[in-house]
């Protein structure tokens, strides 16, 4: 029986986007095998997955650190669940064209998508084997030139951030819930409505906010939420002067 999958395809692939030739081509194939093809002579991708998240987590926690000295340890938490949360990893594994040399069972390959997760899984499994195969600076330097964009993506304007999809990361990572917006108070005209949203995450509540519009008050309200959490920096307290 003919494998259903090219090594020869496959090293090429994770060769030119790593800038890497494996001695140890197997790491290469292990990388992108998902578990519903593996077999005994090709094993999948999970352990590689599991010390590649671990590879991922030290490098980004080293760059943030060093790169952002003025960051509190709320500020830095916040970014790295971004960074490393499973749509940027997805996406940087889609913009590597990762799927392209996925080797998944016959069920999954037949799905005209791929569940998220499995991209993220890959792409974590690609830096252990990178890592096993040509030692932690390599994959440091791979790591960082993936990461920088979304780094500067989040600092590029912080009053254009998205509160609202920085909440959700914390609290699926972290509490494995996804937080609830509930609209309090409705007022004023239909062409100039102002809505009132609370959230509600982990049995609290946090706002209520203001808006123009429920996006906008839904941002503000993930906002309080995540300075009430040490997050983000709450604003300054406005000093009280006597007259």
């Amino acid at each position: 029986m003919e494998p259903r999958y090219n090594v020869q395809e496959i090293l090429d692939h994770l060769e030119r986007i790593l800038g890497h030739r494996f001695t140890r081509p197997e790491l290469a194939v292990q990388a992108v095998t998902h578990s519903s093809a593996k077999d005994k002579n090709l094993p999948c991708n999970e352990r590689l997955e599991f010390l590649g998240d671990a590879i991922l987590g030290q490098v980004v926690s080293e760059y943030l650190y060093q790169e952002f000295p003025e960051y509190a340890e709320g500020e830095l938490s916040t970014m790295k669940s971004v960074i490393v949360s499973a749509k940027t990893l997805s996406d940087r594994a889609l913009d590597l064209h990762l799927d392209r040399v996925l080797i998944l069972g016959r069920g999954l390959s037949l799905k005209k998508s791929l569940p998220r997760s499995i991209l993220c899984n890959m792409f974590e499994a690609v830096i252990a084997a990178l890592y096993l195969d040509a030692g932690f600076e390599a994959a440091r330097a791979f790591v960082l030139s993936q990461i920088r964009a979304t780094a500067d993506e989040i600092l590029k304007d912080k009053h254009e951030k998205n509160y609202k999809s920085l909440l959700q990361d914390y609290a699926q990572r972290t509490l494995s819930l996804v937080p609830v917006y509930r609209v309090m108070k409705e007022v004023g005209p239909d062409h100039r409505k102002q809505f009132q949203i609370l959230v509600d995450l982990n049995s609290k509540s946090y706002g209520p906010a203001w808006g123009s519009n429920k996006k906008e008050a839904e941002q503000r309200a993930a906002q309080m939420a995540l300075q009430v959490l040490g997050l983000e920096p709450k604003p300054p307290e406005r000093q009280q002067t006597d007259e």
